[in-house]
């Protein structure tokens, strides 16, 4: 296993981290073996969220007697000072540990929202759990790169998480990379494969090892996905003119309909549920069973059925240009169809 420097956190971690929201669908024998084994193998980071169901208590199970020697990246996508501390808390006693590695807010791609954190004072009372020792490292996930800008603004600012791949690559666009490595920003990659949208693994590691500075969270959950991870992302292959054929071809066949879930369209005046809606295809390959038929969705489905006009509005707010309500109806044939 190869390691890199994460930014200024100085933290030495293996070149692919686990990410452990679809482990969480495992057996707990399972899922305990499958992060043993990602151990063993040399990944020493590990990616999970308050809000990935039994997530947290599995890998802290996982962890025991090892968890000195890896880094835990945890979250929560409360917005105010009250449930920001009761997600640290809750996080702590599910992860069996007195201190996390890297805590980030989740999904802050709006100014409003990173405005509500200040106003609420969950972000002075994150840098203050950091001074107690609670957490190490602080950072943000973030969806759409109009935002970013705003998290320099925290002293203590060291991490980032972003979607990439070959299709999204809003956030390595050169002025983006120059500002993250002239600041020393760690990069966390989710949706290295697009949530299980980007069917050719091998192409999507080659496509990431350009971006050195980075590191891709992959979600696994068979010693199989492990083994098929690592094989690619220690290749070091670098892209063909085939390979650049392929990708332009799969960007023209997705790209006008991959919503990124930045929540741009949102809210929409009907009250749609549109990231949800749009997200179903990626929530199934995720979730269990029993998860996915019992999260909701059903209502979800329902109401967007009775209630979306196909007005448009959500796609004049869309930065990427998708056919919004093309999408609802499309993901509302798919789950339809599922329940067949």
């Amino acid at each position: 296993m190869n390691y890199k420097i994460l930014g200024k956190t100085k933290l030495k971690v293996s070149e692919l981290a686990f990410g452990a929201i679809q482990f969480a669908r495992l057996e707990e024998h399972d899922a305990i073996n499958l992060v043993r084994y990602s151990y063993d193998c040399g990944i020493n980071l590990f990616d999970t969220s308050h809000a990935y169901t039994n997530s947290e208590d599995l890998l802290g199970k996982a962890l025991e007697g090892i968890r000195q020697d890896v880094y835990i990246v945890t979250r929560t996508l409360k917005r105010d000072k009250k449930g920001f501390l009761e997600d640290l808390e809750t996080s702590l006693k599910r992860l069996k540990t007195d201190y996390i590695d890297i805590y980030l807010f989740h999904c802050v791609s709006k100014n409003e929202v990173f405005d509500a954190l200040v106003k609420s004072e969950a972000i002075e009372a994150l840098i203050s759990e950091k001074r107690k020792g609670k957490i190490r490292y602080i950072g943000f996930s973030c969806h759409s790169p109009d935002v970013i800008d705003r998290f320099y603004e925290v002293n203590d600012f060291a991490v980032l998480m972003i979607p990439l791949n070959f299709i999204v690559t809003e956030f390595v666009q050169k002025p983006l990379l120059e500002k993250f490595k002239k600041n020393n920003i760690g990069l966390l990659a989710m949706k290295p494969f697009g949530g299980g949208r980007l069917e050719n693994i091998e192409l999507c590691f080659k496509f990431l090892s350009q971006y050195t500075q980075v590191i891709p969270v992959a979600g696994m959950q068979s010693i199989e996905e492990l083994n098929q991870n690592l094989s690619y992302v220690q290749s070091n292959k670098n892209l063909t003119d085939s390979d650049y054929k392929k990708i332009k071809r799969i960007s023209k066949e997705l790209g006008k309909k991959y919503c990124r879930g930045c929540d741009y369209c949102m809210p929409c005046e009907h009250g749609i549920s549109i990231g949800d809606i749009n997200f179903i295809k990626v929530y199934y390959k995720q979730l269990s069973s029993d998860e996915f038929w019992n999260c909701g969705l059903q209502e979800k489905i329902d109401y967007a059925r009775k209630s979306c006009t196909g007005c448009g509005k959500c796609s004049k707010k869309c930065p990427f240009e998708l056919d919004v309500p093309g999408l609802i109806k499309e993901n509302i044939k798919f789950f339809d169809n599922l329940k067949k």
